[in-house]
């Protein structure tokens, strides 16, 4: 089963997430995932989501209501439960892209417009410390609570009055910001692994590899086409990186010795997309790709082979594409 969370803006926008079989074809029997319940929170904008159990974490980016909503399971579809944090409790969660539950049981949130990582922590549903590693450095940074990862540029439009330190690079974030002054370019897909948050800086052309308990950069990846970053995904040992500047798919191998210094990701789908956003491995081993513009998913063999297009006709621009055994 693929499930595919969509735009979801203009009045034409899906609010939902897709379902298709594994050949690809519109599920018949709940095409969508989300029971559409009158007393559900409203989603707009959905981005990131990460399943663990019967438990469905979803990333809704509306700018006006930035949250990280809650589902739970019900036969073949979800039901939702409550919203576990909004900007109101995290003021660092605006326009939230990314959401990963951690090896170490925290929830992880990549937030564009303050172009952060921030840690949660699921108990509480607050905000955990911040980054031992941007305490020591910076005692006097006024980070927002939660803060892991920092923005090179501290001063951005929904910090409001509390305004951090400038954090330079590497260790903060790069971010372009577009003539209105919001961040055009700036933090995107995270994962988490072995302890270790791995961080689409697509301003920087990297991907930056933090240690989760103290915040400090451990290493940086990046490669020939890794051009704006913005998704990730790990499949068994290997990190995938969906690089839309250049329209390549790129991997790294990773291994039992903690990542250090600078790392070179390999080019497996090289220059042959338009607009990726979402990717995963198929059940066969192959990748399947969406192009946002297009609104289809395309297929590639592991070694970037084409393989034709998956599924065409998407009722809305694709963000986040998964395959559900």
């Amino acid at each position: 089963m693929w499930w595919i969370s969509y735009r979801g803006e203009s009045g034409h926008g899906v609010d939902n997430i897709g379902v298709f079989e594994d050949d690809g074809s519109p599920r018949k029997v709940h095409p969508l995932l989300l029971d559409p319940s009158p007393a559900a929170h409203p989603l707009h904008i959905a981005r990131g989501f990460a399943l663990v159990g019967d438990d469905l974490y979803i990333a809704n980016a509306w700018r006006k209501d930035s949250h990280i909503a809650l589902y739970h399971r019900h036969g073949d579809t979800f039901r939702f439960k409550e919203v576990l944090a909004k900007t109101d409790h995290v003021a660092a969660m605006v326009h939230p892209f990314d959401v990963e539950l951690g090896d170490d049981g925290r929830i992880y949130v990549s937030c564009q417009d303050t172009n952060t990582v921030v840690s949660l922590v699921p108990e509480t549903r607050k905000p955990a410390p911040v980054a031992v590693h941007l305490r020591k450095h910076y005692p006097k940074g006024n980070f927002l609570p939660g803060t892991l990862v920092a923005s090179s540029q501290g001063k951005l439009p929904e910090y409001g009055d509390h305004t951090p330190l400038d954090v330079p690079a590497p260790l903060g974030l790069k971010v372009v910001l577009d003539k209105r002054g919001k961040p055009r370019h700036s933090v995107r897909g995270i994962v988490v692994h072995r302890k270790h948050l791995y961080v689409a800086d697509e301003a920087a052309d990297a991907v930056k590899v933090f240690n989760v308990q103290s915040g400090e950069l451990m290493a940086r990846i990046t490669g020939r086409a890794l051009n704006a970053p913005v998704h990730l995904i790990l499949h068994g040992e290997t990190l995938y990186i969906g690089a839309s500047g250049s329209g390549s798919i790129l991997a790294l191998d990773l291994t039992s010795t903690p990542p250090k210094g600078d790392l070179e990701a390999r080019a497996v789908i090289d220059g042959k997309l338009d607009a990726p956003s979402g990717f995963a491995v198929g059940p066969d081993g192959d990748l399947y790709v969406a192009e946002r513009k297009k609104q289809r998913v395309r297929r590639f063999s592991s070694k970037g082979k084409k393989k034709g297009t998956f599924i065409d006709d998407l009722p809305d621009m694709p963000e986040f594409l998964v395959y559900v055994p």
